[in-house]
């Protein structure tokens, strides 16, 4: 789905209209790209899963400027923004229409994306798609993402989902308002808790840490392990 269908937004609205869904977007965008510095090898190549408007992949750059960035949505409109925010980096970036579910991920250091991921439907789709970015890793590359990561139990998250409804609150007609839009993306997005998604990155064999958090949005950080063999 695009974005202008599931945020109710244009691409060239989707930086202002963002901010009003979610909170501490800014930060989680910098403590993002900040946690490529958990990599256990140089950072030449990374994957930037759903660019959208390559927010992310500019952060990225400011933490390694040497590297390239392999950038893919499934959004064309958004693409076209992305390449615009690169500017003069864009010759640094090679961006791929398509889903990151089915696109073949290219071998490379580091894997970020934030609020992508959330559009992977289930626990099981998800788990085999951490052991294909596993794959993808060379030996001390990093998966980061940066999404909502609710509490464990239903209580946890209704007090997170609270906080979060009141700041989206004034720029949808109230609490009721906000709560209407929230509702709307359950047919698009699936939250699953901080405690499960460390539990699938483990299974993947990535070393897990939580860098940063601000619930219900979390950066998790997976590190593939080095090898003692020639990988490169």
């Amino acid at each position: 789905m695009s974005v202008a269908s599931h945020l109710a937004v244009s691409p060239a609205g989707y930086d202002r209209r963002i901010r009003q869904y979610l909170p501490f977007y800014d930060e989680l965008i910098t403590e993002a790209a900040r946690a490529l510095g958990y990599s256990l090898r140089p950072v030449r190549l990374i994957v930037d899963l759903g660019v959208g408007t390559a927010a992310l992949s500019r952060a990225c750059f400011d933490q390694v400027p040497t590297s390239r960035i392999w950038g893919i949505d499934e959004d064309p409109a958004m693409l076209a923004v992305a390449k615009v925010r690169l500017g003069r980096r864009v010759s640094r970036a090679t961006l791929i229409e398509g889903s990151f579910l089915s696109t073949p991920i290219p071998r490379c250091d580091a894997i970020v994306a934030t609020y992508a991921l959330h559009h992977i439907r289930s626990a099981r789709v998800k788990q085999a798609f951490y052991n294909r970015c596993f794959r993808a890793l060379r030996p001390g590359g990093v998966l980061v993402s940066g999404d909502c990561a609710p509490a464990s139990t239903d209580h946890g998250f209704a007090q997170e989902l609270d906080a979060w409804i009141a700041h989206m609150a004034p720029s949808c007609g109230g609490v009721s308002g906000a709560r209407r839009v929230y509702r709307s993306w359950g047919g698009e997005d699936t939250y699953l808790p901080l405690a499960m998604e460390q539990r699938l990155l483990s299974r993947a064999r990535l070393r897990v840490d939580v860098p940063w958090r601000r619930s219900p949005f979390a950066v998790i950080v997976g590190v593939k392990p080095l090898s003692t063999g020639n990988q490169r």
